[in-house]
């Protein structure tokens, strides 16, 4: 019975943990996929502006996103 409330406890505390670091960390791979978006388009077309290049990324991460 002891060991069984161990290992319960174990879970609770690391699905807590787990969502605390989703929360925490979520947006960072989304910061990421922007810079490297942003990046890449600039390399590819130097006559755009870095304000249009932004608008573009962040439009197609968000329709990547919904999917």
């Amino acid at each position: 019975m002891k060991k069984n409330l161990y290992f319960i406890l174990f879970l609770i505390i690391a699905f807590i943990m787990l969502y605390i670091s989703r929360i925490e960390y979520g947006s960072h791979s989304l910061d990421k996929s922007m810079k490297a978006c942003i990046i890449a388009q600039k390399k590819l077309d130097k006559s755009k502006n870095i304000d249009d290049i932004k608008s573009f990324c962040e439009r197609e991460i968000n329709k990547k996103l919904k999917k």
